[in-house]
């Protein structure tokens, strides 16, 4: 990835005028870093989401079992939300910033979290799955989309 292609992705990495080759140095050593962590990250998403599912998994339990697994499902989908659109991937963060906002705005006695939280998951595992990385697949645009109004009738019930 080169210096424009970073400033496109990260939109706060961009390229500032050095007062010493040094900065340009570790600029480029960021630039290094990304590119090999955006060549890692569907594998490492691919586990993320894993992780998320078996968080995820015994929600469908007693209400006391829920509350704790709270916390954990909405910081896997922190983390993916943050990592998707520094790695190329903002797709993945749009499903899980609409997760996270599901999980800060609904409660986890919500009739409807466990197929909210399902619905999400495996929307993040159609990405993977087919590489979508961003806006030009129209599917999951209408996925995404269609997850984040489900999200949004449910707050305003």
């Amino acid at each position: 990835m080169n210096g424009a292609d970073a400033a496109r992705r990260v939109p706060w990495l961009k390229r500032k005028p050095a007062k010493s080759g040094r900065a340009d140095e570790r600029f480029a050593a960021a630039e290094a870093i990304v590119d090999r962590l955006s060549v890692e990250y569907p594998a490492h998403a691919s586990r993320d989401v894993e992780r998320l599912a078996e968080a995820a998994a015994p929600m469908a339990g007693a209400a006391p079992v829920q509350q704790p697994l709270f916390g954990e499902i909405f910081r896997i989908a922190h983390d993916i939300r943050g990592q998707g659109a520094v790695f190329g991937y903002p797709l993945m963060s749009r499903l899980a910033g609409s997760l996270c906002m599901a999980m800060r705005t609904l409660g986890p006695r919500d009739a409807a979290m466990t197929t909210i939280i399902d619905s999400h998951i495996a929307g993040m595992r159609a990405l993977l799955a087919h590489g979508v990385t961003g806006a030009g697949c129209r599917p999951a645009l209408t996925i995404a989309t269609a997850l984040e109004l489900l999200v949004r009738a449910r707050r305003g019930r």
